[in-house]
């Protein structure tokens, strides 16, 4: 690899690379019964095609990066405390990117856990990339969770979040930022199956650049799941997001999402479940641009297993889109989903879908939107290989035929790499 490409690092990157291969080696060196050591190296291409009709003409979009990567990783363990340092450097035809990451965890007394994650991510787009809006950039992230048991089967946990992004380039769309978040969460049951979740946090984003886009921010979530030995089972989850923007060119607004899940199993391993799912968009002032709407679906979903740890499904489902102030949002969608999930024991897995569907628009005389066909395609899916090699393959394709040619419009991402373990 050229020596401009590692100068290009900015340079509180190459000290923190050069102070965890450090650490890596005293780990391993102090401590060689507790400490272990993990390697990989990857070979890998991944594709974006986008795909859109101008003047009758189909037009395509395309990024194609072929890469090489390889990923260090040291985790260490002394009774309660763990620690943990990884590294993962990709080289590309389009972009180089690298990634650090460390986390501990420590037990100051039996029934309390300090754990403290962060992460530092570099993106270089190269020369000649095709990436039309590239734009390199420095993200840190860390997160100091403190975790304590409250009696019982029940946890509280105080946790706060920070975030840097450093952008290059100040663009309409790139522009660095600070994010602050903190808060509690409690949680109660014994396992998954009867469980309840709820938590609070209040965060600030602060971006240098312009205050316009700064805000103040409320997020609360609540989740409960409890199930029978019976084989029924209820899941509900609900989460809201509210930002408050400290200038008024953008309005502040509230986003409200839920999903609800009642399930019921057969004798014969199939599960049958109603599943619904909600999310509201509310704009203190809503305006041409930034409006409330309220989207609803509804499935219903059958399961069927195949054999140990394989399964078919299917789920028609109907969603809509509400909105008061422009009848041009409004519509009314049908689809089907069908599945198969295949899982063994040797670390093989595979995940396929297939979603055909039609999305009808109230308004036909619709300026902005048309009527449309819509399949959505996706595979993913993990292959163990000889010698720790792993193949990861993921594929989705979404089309979309309109009843105005000149709306038709595709999506296709494919990601494929091949892992050597060490």
């Amino acid at each position: 690899m050229p020596m401009h490409e590692f100068s290009e690092a900015p340079g509180p990157l190459r000290r923190i690379a050069f102070f965890a291969s450090a650490v890596s080696v005293f780990l391993a060196v102090s401590f060689p019964l507790e400490a272990e050591i993990t390697n990989q190296a990857t070979i890998g291409f991944d594709s974006f095609i986008d795909r859109f009709t101008i003047l009758e003409a189909d037009t395509f979009e395309t990024v194609q990066d072929l890469y090489v990567g390889l990923g260090n990783t040291l985790f260490y363990r002394d009774g309660a405390t763990k620690a943990g340092l990884s590294n993962l450097f990709r080289f590309g035809n389009q972009t180089v990117d690298e990634y650090l990451g460390a986390e501990g965890s420590i037990r100051p007394v039996a029934s309390t856990a300090v754990d403290l994650r962060s992460s530092l991510a570099w993106k270089h787009f190269r020369e000649g990339s095709d990436y039309e809006f590239g734009n390199d950039y420095t993200q840190a992230n860390a997160l100091l969770r403190v975790r304590t048991n409250t009696g019982g089967s029940s946890r509280l946990s105080l946790k706060s979040r920070v975030e840097l992004v450093d952008y290059k380039e100040r663009t309409e769309f790139d522009y660095d930022y600070r994010y602050v978040d903190g808060g509690a969460e409690w949680d109660a049951g014994a396992d998954a199956d009867r469980m309840l979740h709820a938590g609070v946090l209040a965060g600030r984003r602060d971006v240098p650049d312009t205050t316009a886009l700064s805000y103040d921010r409320l997020l609360a979530e609540l989740e409960g799941r409890y199930a029978t030995a019976e084989g029924v089972s209820v899941q509900v989850l609900s989460a809201a997001d509210r930002r408050e923007y400290r200038e008024p060119a953008r309005s502040s607004y509230w986003n409200v999402t839920s999903q609800a899940e009642m399930s019921r199993g057969s004798a014969d391993g199939a599960v049958y479940s109603l599943r619904g799912e909600s999310e509201i968009l509310s704009f203190d002032r809503p305006d041409a641009t930034y409006f409330n709407t309220h989207f609803l679906r509804a499935g219903f979903r059958a399961r069927y297993p195949m054999r140990a740890l394989s399964a078919l499904y299917g789920e028609p489902r109907y969603a809509v889109m509400l909105c008061k102030t422009f009848a041009e949002e409004r519509y009314r969608e049908v689809s089907f989903v069908l599945g198969a999930e295949v899982m063994s024991t040797n670390g093989f897995w595979l995940s396929l879908s297939y979603e055909p569907g039609f999305r009808d628009y109230e308004l036909d005389e619709n300026e902005l939107y048309s009527d449309f066909y819509l399949n959505r395609l996706s595979a993913m899916g993990s292959l163990p290989l000889p010698s720790g090699t792993t193949l990861n393959v993921f594929v989705t394709h979404e089309p979309e035929r309109h009843s105005r040619r000149e709306d038709d419009f595709s999506v296709t991402l494919v990601s494929i790499d091949l892992t050597k373990r060490f």
